[in-house]
């Protein structure tokens, strides 16, 4: 019986120990601080455990002790805070603005997941979720996103394929399987973002080749099969393959020459890299020559610049330009 109660206390002592060191790095940073007695109505309030000073004093120095950078104001009643965190405020902004841009997850998972990484800045919560709004663009519907990249996850590391059924839009806005309902048997390689996008990268079956797919197109969560994964390719470019997959056809490539007003230069170095060699024409208009893919996509980027982007050579990819816009006028 008294080793029963020695257990009990033990473990309400390694509860109590936790709780205040949640209290610490949830309530305070270098700007707020918290005394002992607030601590001890933390404790009090929130998980229901009494403790006196001296041995909260004792639980923080133990603390302190096993490396957490919290810092003792002796005053009375003693202050403290946490000196430094795993992720500074900007650090944890980043993450936080880089699950806002990420359409691949639902709005649940988007905003669980922005709360907890904002709970790890401390009283900086607040700042760090102003002005996110994970709402603000059009989000994938699918709950079971992280089932699904653990499945991928798991079947790279053990070397294994999986088998999944996916599904595409059609004209009616209706979700409907592709590959006639049968699943698709992949070797994963690597998950990419891109465009705000997850994407699985792995070998097809289906297709013979190294392919792409939406993950949160997947339909259900993959399983693993017992099949050793193809062997991945050497310096496999994966946002290579995922421009050919998703954003239309690939086309042949070029050398073309823009030429440009001298405003959209910050874009043009964007798109194409800060070793853009432009030359200035006059005061207000650039040339530069680069390498595309010429297709659908690069004329749409184009044309987003309503003119103040144009194609000067080769007349080949000029003409083509100038057929696809025709093209459209002439179904308005």
């Amino acid at each position: 019986m008294a080793s029963e109660n020695k257990t009990k206390v033990n473990k309400s002592n390694c509860l109590r120990l936790l709780y205040v060191k949640e209290i610490i790095f949830e309530h305070s940073d270098e700007e707020h601080l918290l005394s002992t007695n607030e601590i001890i109505d933390m404790l009090h309030n929130e998980y229901h455990i009494s403790v006196t000073r001296q041995t909260l004093t004792a639980d923080i120095d133990m603390l302190i002790d096993a490396g957490y950078d919290i810092e003792c104001i002796k005053s009375n009643p003693n202050k403290y805070h946490i000196l430094s965190r795993e992720f500074d405020i900007a650090e944890l902004r980043i993450l936080i603005d880089s699950i806002e841009s990420l359409r691949s997850l639902p709005v649940c998972k988007a905003k669980e997941l922005t709360k907890k990484l904002a709970r790890l800045g401390g009283p900086s919560v607040d700042l760090l979720l102003e002005t996110i709004n994970v709402e603000s663009i059009p989000r994938s519907d699918n709950s079971q996103i992280y089932y699904i990249i653990d499945a991928i996850l798991k079947a790279k590391a053990e070397g294994k394929q999986i088998s999944f059924k996916y599904y595409e839009y059609n004209t009616s806005n209706k979700s409907v399987l592709k590959n006639n309902g049968r699943d698709y048997i992949v070797s994963p390689y690597q998950l990419v973002c891109s465009n705000d996008y997850y994407y699985l990268l792995g070998y097809s079956v289906k297709h013979e080749k190294t392919t792409a797919f939406r993950v949160d197109r997947i339909c259900g969560i993959p399983e693993v099969i017992d099949m050793d994964s193809v062997f991945e390719p050497e310096n496999i470019n994966a946002k290579e393959y995922i421009r050919e997959s998703y954003h239309m056809m690939s086309g042949d490539e070029a050398k073309v020459t823009l030429r440009f007003d001298s405003s959209v230069i910050d874009a043009m170095i964007d798109r194409f890299g800060q070793d853009l060699d432009i030359t200035f024409l006059h005061k207000k208009e650039c040339e530069a020559r680069v390498i595309v893919p010429v297709n659908n996509v690069f004329f749409a980027w184009l044309f987003g610049f309503d003119g103040k982007v144009m194609i000067s050579g080769p007349n080949k990819v000029k003409d083509q330009y100038i057929r696809l816009v025709s093209k459209a006028m002439a179904r308005l």
